[in-house]
């Protein structure tokens, strides 16, 4: 976790201040798990020393004998309540305050380096490390006072003063002097410079340079200054997670993303999954098998608590207007009376049970499950919790599920490796991976320019927003119903060559296609004039802009071809496709259907290749991958062509 992490999660950690402490464990020699009871009911805490520190609603077995630190905190801390849980400066380093009677303790968790969890008294001289240090610059032993990091400077709340202070003279670059000097770390350093359009390997800045990272910063952590977090899992593909985050952070917009209802549950679910990442490695059948166990348990248990919790949501809506009576009754109850007049006034209600005063929850029996009931909110807004916790544990479940198919992959070739006789070593493929605007429709243009296109009106929005930069192109068919299409410059000037291929492009990929034309009219335009902000009274629905100033119109014939490029499928423009293809057909409309012209593609693709390609090239001209660069409505084979490739 970085200090960024610790300063969004804190707040969420405010709801264990006045819990006990019930029991500590320590699970491996460097994590812990303190059992907390709060009135809202029992939480775990994880303590991971260097790295982690958050609630998990899966808590790791402990062992049977606990070691000596997790003893020695449960003497110390036993039955103490937590007063404070704080950050120290913007470090990683999180401070919890225990009162017990008239004494205090500390458990000082530091997630930085190596890491250690300290006890200390209300002092702060050590009473007990988890691990003993001693070097030149710092002793962190028992009797010893304990001592903080340096003082760190916060992103969060910087005045410009001391940012420029703190920034003009760079040390080795920019972006490292951003990541050390304000401890965020180096993703946020880069999206600084990212927002900022500073380089971020200059060893100086200017003062126009020094301004704009401040507003850059400023607005890198907006997130955390207005609470206004998206916390989620980044993935490269469905089971490698790559980093969890509190906020979104636009180097990542083009990987997968899994969001979550707070930054504890991701990082819950995040850390849930590398363990059982980690719990797939080389080991025994045995422990396999253990591991194997633990995981069906575990989904086993994610899908009762989804079950359960939209059960819940379910039987809200069922008894709708009895609930929404007894609510209504409550907060009207709570304007003269006192809450234990109001436990008296609902006992006319059958399916009442009691009432929290300290949480504001009304606890009613249906149906025999019982559901507490939020009284400051109304039914669905009540139903809508328990359906967001269901997601949750169907995430979760999610998760589990992957990590199974590992295990008992990883226990097939356990089992194999026994039974396996010695062979030749095979040669092994390292799989391809996807380029980031394989997602959308795209071909490179003959003068190799990449030229992208929408499928939808969400990925319309989503490539204007993202990928229109300022010396691109931005084209449109000049009728309702088709794809944004922008041409990446890469800072060279677009050829005519390159406009007439993607005109053709964004001909075809739209309603004229579809509406049996041969033929339609495209225009291009410059960045600048494609904007989201309507005129006033008018609307721009997703995936629709508004374009100011000249557009430039080009004719072009409505054609398409598809073709094998090395170990994939391609298609675009036909005098792009060519160029680079071998085995290519040409389209056109007509009249038979996606599905069906994409069965006849592929037989009309083998049945023009070599007899000694043909094994292979059946995993690689797939009915799937053909109908990916097929446009919507009826279409035809024009012809066949050997391309240039």
């Amino acid at each position: 976790m970085t200090s960024v992490d610790v300063a969004a999660l804190l707040p969420e950690l405010a709801l264990l201040i006045g819990a006990k402490l019930e029991k500590a464990y320590q699970v491996t020699p460097v994590e812990l798990r303190l059992k907390l009871a709060t009135q809202n009911g029992k939480h775990d805490l994880v303590i991971e020393a260097g790295k982690r520190l958050h609630l998990t609603s899966t808590p790791t077995a402990a062992p049977a004998v606990p070691p000596s630190f997790p003893m020695l905190l449960r003497k110390e801390l036993k039955g103490g309540r937590i007063s404070a849980i704080a950050q120290h400066d913007f470090d990683r380093v999180v401070e919890i305050r225990f009162v017990r009677g008239d004494d205090e303790r500390y458990l000082i968790c530091e997630l930085f380096s190596k890491g250690n969890v300290i006890l200390t008294d209300e002092s702060k001289r050590i009473i007990l490390p988890l691990r003993g240090v001693r070097s030149a610059t710092r002793q962190v032993v028992r009797g010893q006072q304990y001592e903080y990091p340096a003082t760190q400077l916060s992103p969060v709340d910087l005045s410009y003063d001391e940012f420029e202070a703190a920034i003009t003279p760079v040390s080795r670059d920019v972006v490292r002097t951003l990541a050390t000097r304000f401890n965020m770390g180096g993703l946020y350093a880069e999206e600084a410079c990212l927002k900022a359009e500073v380089e971020k390997n200059s060893a100086s800045v200017s003062p126009g340079e020094v301004q704009r990272l401040y507003v850059a910063l400023r607005a890198v952590f907006d997130p955390l200054r207005s609470n206004t977090l998206k916390p989620h899992i980044v993935c490269e593909n469905e089971s490698a997670p790559i980093d969890v985050l509190p906020f979104e952070v636009s180097q990542f917009d083009r990987y997968e993303k899994h969001y979550f209802g707070s930054f504890n549950q991701a990082l819950d679910f995040y850390y849930g999954l590398k363990i059982e990442e980690q719990a797939t490695a080389p080991a025994s059948q045995a422990r396999l098998q253990k591991i194997i166990d633990r995981q069906k348990a575990a989904i086993q248990q994610f899908n009762n608590q989804e079950r359960e919790n939209k059960s819940k949501g379910d039987l809200l809506f069922e008894k709708y207007q009895e609930i929404d009576r007894l609510i209504k009754t409550v907060r009207g109850a709570r304007r003269s009376k006192t809450w234990g007049e109001v436990s008296r006034a609902l006992a006319s209600f059958s399916f009442f049970k009691h009432v929290d005063q300290s949480t504001g929850t009304v606890t009613i029996e249906v149906e025999g499950v019982l559901i507490d009931v939020i009284i400051d909110v109304d039914v669905p807004q009540n139903a809508q919790k328990y359906y967001e916790k269901a997601k949750v544990m169907k995430a979760k479940a999610e998760g589990a599920e992957r990590a199974l198919t590992l295990s008992l992959k990883k226990m097939d070739e356990e089992k194999g490796s026994e039974t396996k006789q010695p062979g030749p070593e095979k040669r092994r493929v390292k799989k391809k991976k996807t380029r980031w605007y394989e997602r959308y429709r795209w071909f490179f243009s003959t003068e190799g320019f990449l030229v992208i296109g929408g499928r939808d009106a969400d990925t319309n929005e989503e490539l204007v927003k993202k990928y229109l930069e300022p010396r691109d192109i931005f084209l449109h068919a000049d009728v309702h119903g088709a794809p944004a299409v922008i041409v990446k410059s890469d800072g060279k000037e677009i050829s005519e060559p390159t406009l007439h291929e993607a005109a053709q492009f964004a001909v075809s990929y739209s309603a004229i296609w579809k509406q049996g034309l041969g033929s339609g009219r495209c225009y291009w335009v410059h960045p600048d004039q494609v904007s989201k902000t309507p005129e006033s009274g008018e609307h721009v629905p997703k995936g629709a802009f508004i374009i100011r100033g000249e557009r430039h119109y080009l004719e072009s014939r409505a054609q398409l071809a598809v073709g094998i490029l090395d170990d994939k499928i391609v298609g675009g423009p036909v005098s792009a496709i060519t160029r680079v293809a071998r085995l290519v057909v040409v389209l056109e409309p007509g009249k038979y259907n996606p599905s069906d012209l994409a069965k006849m593609i592929s037989r009309e693709l083998l049945a023009a290749a070599p007899e000694d390609e043909k094994k292979n090239l059946r995993k690689i001209i797939t009915v799937d991958q053909i109908a990916k660069f097929l446009p919507a409505g009826y279409s035809e084979i024009s012809r066949f062509e050997l391309g240039q490739h």
